[in-house]
């Protein structure tokens, strides 16, 4: 990881978009050359992140995944700041819109269609043993070259065999939790891809 201080990080933020922040500070930025800077605090000294920092963890996992042939961010470089504390990964965003983007923008999409290729696509991540606690309609994404990818990929693990069915049903209770995604899927689709599960 490469040192980060305060004078570089101001320089290397000019003209950002902040995008995510809370009482902590600044957490996701939209660079002027439109790429992203996403930074992790540590949130106790007794913490794991403090061996394995969650910036880390994000470009393990996009090396991963890229491996595995799944879409993805293109990590740029590894950052560490010490004041106050952050692990920072600089990376080229997935291009495309998400899911819960698609379903609130666009009423003319086929539902069906991409619900039944949603259903795929977490079955060739289980399969692959990619185990992602996070995933919801707001970290998947349609690319312009028409397939599915994911994001903001920190919390995910590549465990390099199969998952379990009781880790793929915790995929799809963490999926399926997210009521506000879920209201704009007609029920029935909704109801199939339930019954897809596997």
């Amino acid at each position: 990881m490469q040192a980060l201080d305060s004078a570089q990080y101001e320089r290397l933020r000019e003209n950002a978009e902040v995008l995510e922040r809370d009482g902590h500070g600044e957490k996701v930025l939209r660079l002027a050359d439109g790429t992203f800077l996403k930074l992790f605090r540590r949130k106790s000294w007794l913490s794991k992140t403090a061996f394995y920092p969650p910036a880390r963890r994000f470009t393990d996992n996009a090396a991963e995944l890229e491996r595995l042939g799944i879409p993805c961010p293109h990590v740029l470089q590894l950052y560490r700041m010490s004041n106050p504390y952050r692990s920072v990964v600089h990376y080229e965003p997935l291009p495309g819109l998400t899911l819960r983007q698609l379903l609130a923008q666009d009423p003319s999409l086929d539902q069906l269609e991409l619900f039944a290729r949603l259903a795929e696509f977490i079955t060739r991540l289980h399969d692959l043993g990619v185990y992602f606690r996070s995933l919801h309609m707001g970290n998947i994404v349609l690319t312009p070259d028409n397939e599915l990818g994911l994001i903001d990929i920190s919390d995910m693990r590549c465990l390099g065999r199969p998952l379990s069915r009781w880790m793929r049903d915790r995929n799809y209770q963490h999926l399926l939790r997210y009521e506000q995604d879920w209201a704009q899927v007609d029920p029935n689709i909704g109801t199939l891809f339930m019954f897809s599960r596997r």
